[in-house]
């Protein structure tokens, strides 16, 4: 099975933060810190993470150090 990995959007770039979504059965939150460790070169914060109740749809929120 070949699936897409979502994107990483920056959303502030004055501030230099990124959100992303690692929703559905193919993808875990540690895809999500997995695309944030390649989006910061020199490390990240997470400031949001999100888990609806169901398990599937996950997105996390971070700055790049």
């Amino acid at each position: 099975m070949n699936y897409q990995e979502q994107p990483v959007q920056l959303i502030d770039q004055k501030n230099n933060i990124y959100k992303t979504t690692c929703s559905g059965m193919a993808e875990s939150i540690g895809t999500c810190h997995q695309k944030a460790k390649r989006t910061c070169e020199r490390g990240y914060q997470v400031l949001n993470e999100k888990l609806d109740s169901s398990g599937v749809h996950r997105e996390i929120k971070f700055q790049c150090k």
